[in-house]
């Protein structure tokens, strides 16, 4: 099954421990709430860490969440 779950998880599989930005999980997965996809594969088990980062875009500053899972 591909799921929206399985999608992100195999994302983050990929890239062995290194941070994956949310739009690029959003991508990957089809998903419009990909942190709710998140939080059901930690409930399943899974550790996943986040952080969050401040940047400035188009002189705005915004936040982005960053993932990454330990295996």
């Amino acid at each position: 099954m591909n799921t929206q779950n399985t999608r992100i998880l195999k994302c983050l599989k990929r890239r062995k421990g290194a941070w994956v930005g949310l739009p690029t999980l959003a991508k990957a997965s089809g998903s419009l709430s990909p942190a709710t996809r998140i939080s059901n594969l930690r409930q399943a088990g899974h550790v996943i860490e986040n952080k969050t980062e401040r940047v400035k875009r188009k002189g705005e500053l915004v936040t982005i969440s960053h993932y990454r899972i330990h295996e």
